[in-house]
């Protein structure tokens, strides 16, 4: 068998590795002969350890998972493996032949495209509660920011979104700009990653004021993102950003101002203040037990 992970005993190895690697297609002991009805995955497994990484905490609950590109269907035997019966699966494609997966009542197909603003908007109201979207979709730029303008505010307030193969933001095929990046107006404007790297301007917007350890939240100009309206929106409700090889996450939660904080205690002050006393750590780690409960 072909060794797909040798780092199967890092953290990194988890469900979704096994799982590709039970199935693989070159694994001699496979069910190849006795489970030709299973859907086929396509999957590139470096997107495995954020699946793993923002999909775990929904284990065994009532989890709503949206897929734009269902494709052969294979992710959904895994997930559903994967979540348990508590899951509710909604994929969307353009392709018909995909209702052929809609046999169950937990399954549920929708045919059309991810860039129709009408079609979207019927999906928002059939589906009013989505706690995980995943668009592996058609990876164009229209289709990637399209879906993620319409469906990032409809995932639920703690809820996840995920874009997957960003690589065709430098595919001209894909509408992307070979040999570019953030630098150029074109990408920064009109590619996936290009927008990516901007959220990372909303999240942080209240700094762009110049605070040093004051964060605002300031009515920006217009000048400020004119083309993305939807950014406040995006910074009021997205807690985190995750960004791993070829693969976006958008944590959403309730997004705390920050703020900085002091402990009680000695300090030191930020210019050179001369030779201090050495710190006598059992006293202090004892008294800090005494109030945290800690068992160390």
């Amino acid at each position: 068998m072909k060794e797909f992970f040798p780092n199967r005993k890092t953290d990194a190895y988890n469900y979704f590795h096994n799982y590709l690697s039970l199935f693989a297609t070159d694994n001699p002991n496979s069910p190849n002969k006795d489970f030709t009805t299973l859907p086929m995955l396509h999957v590139w497994p470096v997107y495995f350890e954020a699946y793993h990484n923002h999909w775990q905490r929904y284990r065994g609950t009532d989890v709503v998972f949206m897929e734009i590109g269902v494709q052969s269907g294979g992710k959904i035997p895994m997930l559903r493996d994967y979540f348990g019966p508590g899951l509710s699966y909604i994929g969307v494609d353009i392709n018909p032949s995909v209702n052929k997966f809609s046999s169950a009542d937990w399954v549920h197909i929708e045919i059309g495209n991810s860039e129709d603003l009408e079609f979207l908007q019927q999906l928002k109201q059939k589906y009013p509660k989505v706690d995980i979207f995943l668009d592996d979709g058609g990876h164009t730029m229209n289709q990637q920011i399209v879906a993620m303008k319409e469906m990032l505010p409809h995932v639920q307030p703690d809820g996840v979104y995920m874009c997957e193969d960003l690589s065709t933001s430098w595919s001209p095929s894909f509408g992307g700009y070979k040999m570019k990046d953030h630098r150029h107006d074109d990408f920064r404007e009109k590619t996936m990653v290009g927008i990516v790297h901007r959220t990372l301007d909303w999240l942080n917007f209240g700094w762009i004021p110049g605070g040093v350890m004051s964060w605002d939240r300031p009515n920006l100009p217009t000048k400020y993102w004119p083309n993305e309206p939807w950014w406040r929106e995006f910074a009021q409700t997205v807690k985190h950003i995750h960004y791993y090889n070829q693969i976006v996450v958008y944590e959403k939660g309730h997004v705390d101002i920050p703020f900085a904080a002091k402990t009680v205690g000695d300090t030191i002050p930020y210019k050179e203040s001369g030779k201090h006393a050495k710190v006598d750590w059992p006293p202090i780690l004892s008294r800090i037990s005494e109030y945290t409960k800690s068992t160390w």
